[in-house]
Formats: C-alpha cells, structure tokens, sequence
C-alpha cells in the first residue's frame, strides 16, 4: 500500500505551487512548458469530423438505448491551434470523461468534449504551443444490467471501441500532414495522448495494448462458456480494422496510430498485465480518495449505484509498475522545478506520479458546472437528485476559481513531462539540482585520460555523453559501474560531460589539453 498523504497537505501545496511556478514559467517562456501565447492567438474549430463508425447507444441526448442494432454516427472532435505563424507544432490529443454514457444520462454533470475543465485543459496546451484536439469518442455500455457478466462485458467494448476511435483520429492527422497538405502544420513524430477520468481508460488502454490477445485475458471473458467479451472478428482489432460490414467501419487504412507519450488525470488501467517493458511513458495525476476509480487496485461501481464493474488498477500501482519497467525513463530525473519538489515529497519516489490527496478533493478538484441549469433538466429524462448527489459526491467544494488552481497546478506537472517526452526541450529546471556535482573526474584538466566515480549511494551513474561547449554531440562512455576509466581521443579544448542517473542528470566541465 502506497504511503498516503496527510489530507491537509494538497490543499496547502495547491496554493503554494499553483502560483509560484507559474510565474517562473512565464518569466523562463520555454515553449511547451510555459504559455508562451495569449487565449486570443488560439483558434478553435469545432465539430470537425475525424471519422464515423457504429455504436450500440442512439438516440437523442435524451434517451439511452444500448443492446440495439448499431448505429453508424459520425466521430467529432474541436481542433484549438495557435494562430502565431510556428509550424511543425506537436499534437495533443484530449479525451473527456463520463462513464461511457452522454451528459447527465450517466448521473453526472460531466460526459463530452465541451466540459469545462476539457476545454481549460485544451487551452491551457494550446497556450504552450500545441495543437490539441478535444476528441469525442463512441459511447454505450449497459450498466443498468443486474448481471456482472454484462456489464463487465458492455464496458470493455466500450472502452475498446474507444481505443479504435482515438486509434481512428491519429490516423486522420497522419493521412493529413501526409497527403492532404497538413493544414494544421502537424509534426505527426511528437503526438502525446491524454484522458480525463474515462478519457483516461482509453489512452491507458492504448498505450498499453500492443498485442490482441492482451485483451482477452481471463477476467474479459464469459465466466461461464470462457468466451472473449471483446469479438474482434465482428467488432475489428484494436485499431479498428476489420470486422464485419455494419459493425465496423475502417476509418484512415494506409496509416499507422502511433503516439509518444500518454497522460492521465484520475481513470484507471483495465489490467496492468497490459503493460510491458518498452512501452510509451505515461505520467499520471490521481486523487488518492476517487470514489469511483482506485487509486491503487480495487473494483469500478457504475456511478450512483452500489453495481460492482470490474477490478482495475489506478494511479499509483500503474505508475510504480510503469517505472519499474523503465517506461518513465524518457522524463524520469529531467524535470526538477517547484510543482517536482513538493509533488516528490507525496508519491513514494514515483517520477511521473502526482497524488491528489484530500477527501475534499474526492475524484473531480479540478472540474467545474451549473449546478442550478441541471436543476432545470426534466425529469423524465434525467435523475437530477443523482446527478447533483455525483457532482457533489466527486467534487464537494466545487467553484470555478477552485477549480482553475487545480488546472494550472496539473498542466505544470504533467507539460514539462510530455515536452521532455516528446523530445521537445531536453529537461526543465534540471540545472537547480546538478546531480553530476557528486561525481569526481581526475585528472581534469587531464591528456585524454579519464577516472569517473560516482559518489552517490543509491543513485546510479546510467550514462556519460560528451558535448562541445556549443553544445554539439560528440560521443557516448560506456558506463559499467561507480568506477570507470576512459582513455578519450579528443582535441584540446573545453568540453561538457552530460551525465544521466537513476534520479536525475547533471554536467560537469572536462579541459583536454
């Protein structure tokens, strides 16, 4: 069980590094980490088709039929871009919650890509110099059902059915800056993938099902004739090619969906048995207290019943196997900025973890909705006591002014993280905390040979590269423990040693002479 943080802390931290890195990051102005562009240079076309496919709920928002024949719709998505003139602009692509069911028909004030703290977060990228898509994807699961069987079996359709949908967008902008004079100026190399609460089950699933039969393991499959839930002959594979006519519609074929990087804030992993070694990084805020997602590993109830779902596993446990395969390595030490320092103190040494602590904080700090427009929902339609009772139950002091806190305190965490990821900037804040200051290098100045010895304990010397004072790549030093020697072949002058540790990196100047 992971160490959990005193309640009072989040609300202290939030105030704290909600401010003063912010203004560090807008006096530094390092793109993709910063806003380096006001609200007025982002542009925001909405409702832009990026494909059609079948789904099993129809009907109009106010009505909710799932288990029917399905129902071609088309997949819309908002495109925020700056407007400043850059070009080979990174892609973030947005995916919003809801349980897989639209607005308020799922006993919440939140369920498309036009929810507040969507569209903040999706500004507040753009803002920094991304391109970011707000992305809708298929819903419809049955969790109404009195049978664990259906309902364990609706949603991991529907969330599959996700993941070919965001599978479906990528390959949309890849077609685009391929073939069709990538009008939004896409580097198509730099996509990161990002979901809030159920947005984020997606991109987890992505990021983590990189073979077919991973979804099919055994709590996916009938417990009675052991059959998959997930039928991809009929439905296609995860990445929404094949299956049958009428069932399925390939979206983009010719094109490959890949991403670089996956973010989270609050969801789960359907399995960690999903993830593997060499798999895309992934950095994860989550509330410790989510009354509907665990923060470890536990099981989903359908929101305003007692209905049990399915076992999954939440921040904490995915993000400590996830570094413990080495998949944080991209950004793990390469951040260290004031949100880092204080975070650092709450999740256990998980670089990439950012725990939410708080019963006040429960699942949704960081959203925000009129309470007293639901109030005017007609009830034949909507259960507007339960729909005020989740509001209030994953979000008790909830405000607009709250919430924005939580927004601008989830974009310094999770920012430097994806643009170091992305290959973007090569580390953020890094130089306050010079790790190399530990390391002695004799002779120095020296005649081309070297002695490297790490001093530190319990934080390992990874990797040596050498760089001109210009900073231009010269070589690599195969490192192979605390101690190494190296005869080196190189002119005299001033070079720079760039070192990579367990918990950070650092430089140290070297004289040839």
């Amino acid at each position: 069980m992971p160490h959990l943080i005193k309640k009072t802390m989040i609300k202290n931290l939030l105030f704290t590094i909600g401010f003063g890195v912010l203004t560090v990051g807008l006096n530094a102005q390092i793109r993709y980490v910063d806003n380096v562009l006001d609200e007025s240079q982002i542009t925001v076309d909405k409702d832009i088709t990026y494909g059609s496919n079948y789904t099993l709920l129809y009907g109009d928002q106010d009505t909710v039929k799932p288990g029917f024949q399905p129902k071609l719709e088309n997949l819309l998505m908002d495109i925020y871009f700056p407007t400043d003139g850059s070009t080979n602009r990174p892609l973030i692509i947005y995916l919003h919650t809801g349980s897989f069911l639209p607005r308020y028909i799922n006993n919440t004030p939140t369920g498309y890509k036009d929810d507040s703290a969507t569209v903040a977060m999706c500004m507040e990228f753009a803002k920094k110099g991304y391109v970011v898509v707000s992305m809708a994807y298929r819903l419809g699961w049955d969790p109404r059902s009195l049978d664990e069987t259906v309902r364990r079996s609706t949603i991991i359709n529907a969330a599959y059915k996700g993941v070919q949908d965001l599978s479906a967008c990528i390959r949309l902008f890849k077609e685009e800056a391929s073939a069709l004079g990538n009008p939004y100026s896409i580097d198509t190399t730099k996509i990161a993938i990002g979901g809030q609460g159920t947005g984020s089950y997606i991109t987890n699933a992505f990021a983590g099902l990189d073979r077919q039969d991973e979804i099919k393991i055994n709590k996916f499959r009938d417990p009675q004739s052991g059959t998959p839930f997930v039928q991809d002959a009929v439905w296609g594979d995860r990445h929404g090619f094949g299956g049958l006519p009428g069932y399925n519609k390939v979206n983009t074929p010719g094109f490959k969906a890949e991403a670089q990087v996956s973010f989270a804030i609050g969801g789960a992993l359907g399995d960690t048995s999903w993830m593997e070694k060499g798999e895309i990084p992934t950095i994860w805020a989550h509330s410790i207290d989510d009354p509907f997602a665990p923060y470890t590993t536990g099981m989903v109830n359908v929101p305003g019943t007692t209905l049990q779902v399915v076992e999954v596993s939440g921040g904490y446990d995915a993000m400590k196997r996830c570094q413990e395969l080495g998949n944080t390595a991209k950004y793990k030490g390469k951040v260290m900025d004031n949100y880092t320092r204080e975070i650092n103190k709450l999740n256990d040494g998980i670089d990439g973890l950012y725990p939410i602590a708080g019963i006040q904080n429960s699942s949704g700090p960081y959203e925000w909705y009129d309470t007293n427009y639901i109030k005017t929902l007609p009830p034949q339609f909507y259960n507007v006591p339960a729909i005020l009772g989740g509001a209030k139950l994953s979000n008790p002091l909830m405000s607009k002014t709250r919430a924005m806190k939580f927004v601008d305190t989830l974009q310094g965490y999770l920012a430097p993280r994806i643009a170091v990821s992305l290959g973007l900037v090569d580390r953020v804040g890094i130089s306050e905390t010079n790790m190399a200051t530990n390391v002695t290098i004799a002779p120095n100045p020296t005649k081309n040979h070297i002695i490297v010895h790490n001093n530190w304990e319990n934080n390992n010397l990874k990797s040596i590269k050498i760089f001109s004072i210009n900073g231009q790549y010269i070589t690599s030093l195969n490192v192979t423990g605390a101690h190494n020697e190296f005869d080196l072949n190189l002119p005299n002058g001033l070079y720079l040693l760039s070192m990579e540790f367990d918990n950070g990196i650092g430089t140290k100047k070297l004289v040839i002479e």
